[in-house]
């Protein structure tokens, strides 16, 4: 009797165990592993040997440059959710002296906090100006695949796309590598002296701002935090003959060494509380409460040990007779 009521008892938990298996997956993992709506981060790259206009004596300088970027969320945005993440992105681009190379810009994107991707929202802006945005912007889903992503450029409008390259170690750490590449493409008409836009007459001219950039990202995919970012933006400007006029800005943009360092531990930290809440918790449970069940089964089941059903022999039988 006692052995069965053991056996009902570890049934019973092997079976709550399951139920708690399966909850975990279904319900805590949807709500746990997503993009968080309090984001807070910054990543800065820079080069020492940048080509830049100074608009103080329109003249172009060379040295150093450093451009950083700063996200925050806005848990309080009226389109922040369950499932939409409403993050702030600002970037500054500074020379040596903390001067602005070029003017700051601002985007405000929505989130779908499963996919990364941007979803459409009455926030959206950049420079406060409304905007369609599109693709991946500051961060890559969480559970990132090998393939090729669209990736918003603010400077084009547009999202482009950033090739799967193939995986690499950074740190003792697995990441993908995305590259982007960005042809000449026109973004902005300026009035500018004839000179900066590559003619040799006197007098204004209407001239094209052109940007290109290649860009490399190295992802650690769990968690989708890029952990290294390398690009070579240049815009310039062109005259309305099509003449290469003075360069607004060219850089090769790196990021030290230590922040590379300092990325790749957040990621594999996030990496594994990811893990631990997608895989390990919901398997660890599965896996004992299968075991308490099977055990309660065994438990359960009439053992036959010790019973023998065979013809019960009497000694009398194999007495011998008297007087043999």
């Amino acid at each position: 009797m006692r052995g069965r009521a053991v056996g009902l008892g570890l049934l019973g938990l092997g079976a709550f165990l399951l139920a708690a298996a399966l909850a975990v997956k279904v319900f805590l993992v949807p709500t746990m592993v997503r993009l968080p709506l309090d984001q807070t981060g910054s990543t800065t790259v820079s080069d020492e040997d940048a080509t830049f206009l100074d608009m103080k004596v329109l003249e172009e300088q060379q040295g150093f440059a450093q451009a950083n970027v700063k996200v925050q969320g806005d848990p309080a945005a009226e389109d922040a959710g369950d499932d939409v993440a409403v993050w702030v992105s600002g970037t500054t681009i500074t020379d040596e002296d903390g001067e602005l190379v070029a003017p700051p810009t601002e985007s405000t994107v929505c989130l779908d906090r499963r996919t990364a991707e941007s979803v459409p929202c009455d926030a959206a802006q950049i420079n406060d100006e409304p905007a369609d945005i599109e693709g991946l912007t500051v961060t890559f889903p969480l559970g990132t695949e090998a393939r090729d992503y669209d990736v918003w450029n603010s400077n084009v409008g547009a999202a482009v796309t950033a090739r799967y390259v193939g995986e690499e170690e950074v740190e003792g750490v697995s990441v993908y590598r995305f590259e982007q590449s960005i042809p000449d493409t026109v973004i902005d008409e300026r009035e500018v002296p004839s000179q900066l836009a590559g003619g040799s007459g006197s007098g204004n001219v209407t001239a094209d701002v052109v940007f290109s950039n290649d860009r490399m990202l190295l992802v650690e995919p769990t968690s989708g935090k890029i952990v290294k970012v390398t690009e070579n933006p240049v815009t310039v400007l062109r005259g309305p003959d099509g003449a290469t006029g003075v360069t607004i800005l060219s850089a090769e943009f790196a990021p030290e060494d230590s922040a590379v360092r300092k990325s790749v531990a957040e990621a594999a930290d996030l990496r594994k509380q990811i893990t631990l809440i997608r895989s390990v918790v919901p398997w660890s449970l599965a896996g004992l409460g299968l075991l308490l069940g099977v055990v309660g089964v065994v438990l359960l089941v009439p053992g036959r040990r010790g019973r023998h059903r065979g013809r019960r022999v009497d000694a009398a039988e194999y007495a011998v007779p008297a007087g043999s």
